[in-house]
C-alpha cells in the first residue's frame, strides 16, 4: 500500500504541473501486488496524463475509473471524451459498453443512442452497438441498431454472422439461426463464413 500512495502522490503532483519529488515510488513489484481498484486507478490515471488528447484513451481509462468503482472520475474522463470527438461513433460506442459492461443500463443505453443521432451511417459503430447489446439479453434493443445496420448495408455478411453469435452467447439460439441464414445466403461459398460458423458452434456449445 505504500508503493501504491507514493505513485497516487507522484501523479496527483504531475497531474498539478508540479516535478515529482526525487525517490518515489514507480510502478514497482510492490505496487502491482497491491490492491486491485488502486491499480486500475491508477494506470488509469497514468494513461490518461500521456494521451490525454486521445478520446479513445480517455473513453477507456473511464472504463477503468467505473472498473475501480469511481464513477465520478469515469463520468469526467467519458465527458472529456466526448468533447474531443462528439460525433465519432466508436468513441461514443466505447463509452457506451463501459456502462453496459458495469450494469449501468441507462446510461448504457442513452450512450448507445448517441451513436444513432451524430454518427448514423458508421457502420462498425452501429453493428458493434447490436452485438454488445445482444451479448447481455437486450435483444430488442440490439435488432435496432442492427436494422439500423443492415440499412446501411444489406450485404454485411461479416456483421450479420457477428450478431448471430452474440445471440447465441445470449441463448436466442433462434434468433441467431435467422442471422446466420442471411449470412450463408449471401456467401454460399465462402469458406471463411463457414470456417467461422464452425468456430461459433464450438465456442459457443456449453450454452446450447
Amino acid at each position: 500500500m505504500r508503493a501504491a500512495l507514493l505513485l497516487f502522490a507522484t501523479l496527483s503532483l504531475a497531474g498539478q504541473g508540479v516535478a515529482p519529488l526525487p525517490g518515489l515510488a514507480s510502478f514497482d513489484e510492490a505496487f502491482f501486488a497491491g490492491d486491485r481498484r488502486a491499480i486500475l486507478e491508477a494506470c488509469a490515471d497514468k494513461a490518461r496524463s500521456l494521451k490525454p488528447k486521445d478520446a479513445k484513451y480517455l473513453a477507456e481509462c473511464g472504463r477503468a475509473y467505473l472498473a475501480a468503482l469511481d464513477k465520478p472520475k469515469a463520468e469526467a474522463a467519458f465527458r472529456e471524451a466526448e468533447l474531443r470527438e462528439p460525433k465519432d461513433g466508436l468513441v461514443l460506442r466505447l463509452i457506451a459498453q463501459a456502462w453496459l459492461k458495469h450494469g449501468y443500463k441507462s446510461e448504457a443505453l442513452e450512450g448507445y443512442g448517441k451513436i444513432l443521432q451524430r454518427d448514423p451511417k458508421n457502420k462498425e459503430a452501429v453493428s458493434l452497438a447490436g452485438v454488445d447489446l445482444a451479448e447481455v439479453g437486450l435483444v430488442n434493443e440490439a435488432e435496432r441498431y442492427m436494422g439500423a445496420m443492415t440499412m446501411l448495408d444489406k450485404d454485411a455478411w461479416e456483421r450479420f454472422l457477428q450478431f448471430g453469435r452474440a445471440l447465441l452467447v445470449a441463448g436466442q439460439r433462434k434468433k441467431a439461426a435467422t442471422w446466420f441464414a442471411r449470412a450463408t445466403a449471401l456467401k454460399p461459398n465462402e469458406e471463411k463464413l463457414f470456417l467461422e460458423l464452425s468456430r461459433v458452434f464450438a465456442e459457443t456449445q456449453s450454452l446450447m
